[in-house]
């Protein structure tokens, strides 16, 4: 295995990544990335709209908290803020009430800025004293077991850079939803978007 990803080791070990996970990863699902067409040198700390369905999540909703959320969001008529998502496993990392708000709105996209979960400028800290978190534990939980864990489970910690608003329109996610073509870049956005196959085409 580790020959067969010597070129990853590589090119990865002088930019801050976390190897043991790097080989964490790879030793579950043979590779570096969910998929191939997402970069994760290239497209991370970049804001994307994407498909909601190619997303993991890794924690439960609060139902009282999520209509507290969806009225500011009806009413602004805007996602201000993008969720927060690694670009190797799309394992969503905050944000999950806004993407379930969206779903049920019947939404299919959402705006998301993707962070490198291998990277040392993240962590994460347990928010719950009897459910211990890790990086690992998540990619587990979800990539291996298809499970989440509870609500409020984790807080993701961003180090070196700041998440800046989107205002995202509902009616431009609205429009995604309904299959109308839309340019690849919308109010500075780019947008993935899924072919026939619900493959994730390649980044504009």
């Amino acid at each position: 295995m580790l020959n067969k990803y010597q070129n990853t080791f590589n090119r990865y070990i002088y930019m801050g990544i976390d190897n043991n996970l790097l080989n964490f990863l790879i030793s579950r699902i043979g590779r570096d990335r969910l998929y191939q067409y997402i970069d994760p040198y290239k497209d991370s700390l970049k804001t994307f709209i994407v498909p909601i369905d190619i997303l993991n999540p890794h924690e439960d909703v609060i139902e009282g908290y999520m209509d507290y959320i969806a009225k500011d969001i009806i009413a602004s008529g805007y996602i201000k803020y993008p969720i927060v998502v690694d670009s190797r496993t799309l394992i969503i990392l905050d944000g999950h009430h806004r993407v379930e708000i969206l779903k049920r709105l019947g939404i299919k996209y959402i705006p998301a800025f993707l962070v490198d979960y291998l990277q040392d400028y993240i962590d994460v800290y347990p928010l719950r004293k009897d459910i211990p978190v890790s990086k690992f534990s998540i990619i587990d939980m979800v990539i291996l077991k298809k499970s989440i864990y509870p609500p409020k489970t984790s807080k993701h910690i961003y180090h070196g850079f700041t998440i800046l608003p989107s205002y995202t329109p509902l009616s431009i996610l609205e429009l995604l939803s309904d299959k109308i073509h839309l340019n690849s870049n919308m109010y500075g956005i780019p947008i993935l978007k899924l072919d026939k196959e619900n493959k994730l085409l390649t980044t504009p």
